[in-house]
């Protein structure tokens, strides 16, 4: 399947968004091409919009998603993600597990944060360890990535890169 490509520049990086007639497949950082096909290109252009909003700190409309590849857990998680932990506010995965009625599930929350299709749409970076640590995040540069994520959301970090509550 064709898919149309677009490239975002950011103050952490290029950001490629991928996206479909029925709406974005994947937003993820990295160097991949563009193209010039018109296949989801409005897709394309609303996620380039929202890329910019989000670090002007302005608020748009989310893009379409699609949705599609998706597991039936993987569903919830990321569709209970966007409810419980809105900019500037963060989520433990056994509290992300229980909000998507997953209870005893953080170990899965993990892993389907670590897979995340649409990094920044669906705020994988605001999943935080129960004890305050920041976790992994694999897009990036990694951690520090989410620092910087956590701190341009206004949120205090300690040394350790813990939050400060």
């Amino acid at each position: 399947m064709d898919l149309g490509m677009g490239a975002i520049d950011t103050p952490l990086g290029r950001m490629v968004v991928t996206a479909s007639e029925e709406g974005v497949r994947r937003l993820e950082w990295g160097d991949g091409p563009e193209n010039d096909l018109q296949i989801g290109r409005k897709h394309v252009e609303a996620t380039r919009e929202w890329v910019r909003a989000f670090f002007q700190r302005r608020e748009v409309s989310t893009p379409v998603l699609d949705r599609s590849g998706l597991t039936a857990f993987q569903e919830k998680v990321l569709g209970a993600l966007s409810e419980v932990a809105r900019f500037g506010e963060v989520v433990s995965y056994g509290e992300l597990a229980t909000a998507a009625g997953c209870e005893n599930s953080s170990r899965a929350v993990g892993s389907t944060m670590a897979g995340n299709p649409w990094v920044l749409l669906i705020p994988c970076h605001r999943v935080i360890r129960q004890d305050g640590g920041i976790g992994n995040y694999s897009g990036c540069n990694g951690p520090e990535t989410k620092a910087w994520l956590l701190e341009h959301e206004s949120r205090g970090l300690r040394a350790g890169m813990r939050l400060a509550r």
